[in-house]
């Protein structure tokens, strides 16, 4: 079944694939550039957590146990196949996924599906597979692994899970195909958060599919549709318009929310810097607030 924008929409937000927090009990999340932010977007979840999350841990299992290529990749073929043959919703994301490729890149103008660690490949091997074009495994330490040997000049479409700001793509992504000789004429994600990697992405030549774009837009249709209310529509708003002041309106002085002493180490890590930084140039307006935090840092640390 080919999903609709209704049904994505209600079901990422069933499954908490984009959680969005409670401003009155905290915590915030952070985000991997160390900035504070009203919503996270987890693609995988959208899976549903009782199938998603046993599956990253068995491909993470993978990963650290077989170091080989090949066996790394066939071993994350077996078990990512019988996840997606054994659930119906999985099914309808991959072939919702066909449908928006077929439409967007003329048949016969691509060979290669590429998906990178991890998180790509729960949508890129299933998808390869409906395809019936080759898969190629994107490895974090550089290496690739294809079961069918990639030719110089083969043209690919990478497919992701999410794209934030394409770190991972310029990174790691692209340089691995053009060191093989691929070119990569675009990408196809389930979610995309904001447009700063999409439009890098535009800009280096590649064509950008997304079947769902995290932005005020869609929050407004999950407010049309009654999945969210108007306060929290408003607080996105402001926070997409102004990060600074979203963070002055409902963060500072509000020490609970940051939770320093009870958060888990890497949101500790990104607090820390964020407080340290202060990218929105926060403290002159709140420099009690900042001594206070450093204070609960500096015993969270102390101990």
């Amino acid at each position: 079944m080919i999903l609709t924008q209704e049904d994505m929409l209600r079901r990422i937000l069933e499954t908490k694939a984009v959680s969005i927090w409670n401003h009155k009990t905290g915590p915030i999340f952070w985000y991997a550039a160390s900035i504070p932010g009203p919503f996270y977007v987890n693609t995988e979840l959208v899976l549903g957590k009782d199938l998603s999350s046993p599956l990253l841990e068995e491909i993470t299992a993978i990963i650290t146990d077989i170091k080989e290529p090949q066996a790394r990749s066939e071993k994350l073929e077996v078990l990512i196949m019988k996840a997606y043959e054994s659930n119906s919703f999985f099914q309808s994301i991959i072939e919702t996924m066909e449908a928006q490729i077929r439409e967007a890149f003329p048949k016969g103008s691509f060979s290669v599906l590429s998906g990178g660690e991890r998180r790509d490949w729960p949508f890129s091997i299933p998808l390869a597979k409906k395809l019936g074009i080759k898969h190629a495994y994107l490895f974090k330490n550089g290496e690739h692994y294809c079961a069918k040997p990639l030719q110089k000049g083969e043209i690919a479409i990478h497919v992701s899970d999410l794209i934030n700001n394409a770190a991972s793509y310029f990174n790691a992504w692209l340089p691995i195909l053009e060191k093989n000789g691929l070119s990569c004429i675009g990408t196809l994600c389930v979610n995309s958060r904001g447009s700063n990697g999409v439009d890098r992405l535009k800009k280096n030549g590649q064509k950008v599919i997304t079947l769902n774009s995290v932005d005020v837009s869609f929050f407004e249709s999950c407010c049309e549709k009654g999945l969210i209310d108007q306060a929290t529509l408003d607080e996105l708003r402001i926070f997409f318009e102004a990060p600074k002041k979203w963070a002055a309106a409902y963060l500072m002085g509000k020490t609970e929310l940051f939770n320093a002493q009870g958060i888990d180490a890497k949101s500790f890590d990104r607090l820390c810097t964020f407080f340290k930084n202060d990218p929105w140039e926060l403290r002159p307006a709140h420099e009690a607030f900042f001594l206070e935090i450093e204070k609960a840092i500096g015993a969270r640390q102390a101990t």
